[in-house]
């Protein structure tokens, strides 16, 4: 296939580079599937969904409204299953870059997040900005002027 250097790393030709990928794709292809069922998408759903006038009874137009439990109930699982991420659709990776961060977990879960409060030299220059109308920093003089 190809030779090896005296403690030097083996290197492929160009045969043996498109059999290695061969067998990656080959691999890959084995644990893909087709997803054959259909699904709804939910934006689509959604974005196409419009409503009939507020002040008139859909029954005075000659619509009737029914829904049946089980459809709503399918309706609202494959809403759930469309929100899901992939560790939770699937057991395995389906892909070579799922494979990255399959089986990571955070490492700060509980963490607290505090919002960023501004210090008095940000609220003097807000507050400087809003009255004079130029930045305090700035080397002009500002917009306002007394009026004497």
């Amino acid at each position: 296939m190809s030779e090896q250097k005296e403690g030097g790393p083996q290197k492929f030709d160009q045969v043996a580079i498109n059999s290695i990928w061969r067998e990656h794709i080959k691999k890959e292809r084995a644990i893909l599937k087709l997803n054959d069922k259909f699904r709804l998408n939910p934006k689509a759903l959604t974005a196409n969904m419009i409503t009939e006038k507020p002040n008139v009874p859909p029954e005075r137009l000659g619509y009737t409204i029914t829904a049946e439990p089980e459809m709503i109930a399918e309706l609202d699982s494959v809403l759930k299953e469309t929100k899901k991420v992939p560790t939770e659709k699937y057991s395995e990776p389906a892909t070579s870059s799922q494979e990255v961060g399959w089986y990571s977990k955070t490492l700060m879960d509980g963490r607290k997040k505090f919002g960023v409060s501004n210090c008095e030299i940000t609220s003097y220059a807000n507050a400087y900005c809003q009255a004079m109308g130029r930045n305090p920093f700035a080397r002009k003089e500002p917009i306002v002027k007394n009026a004497a």
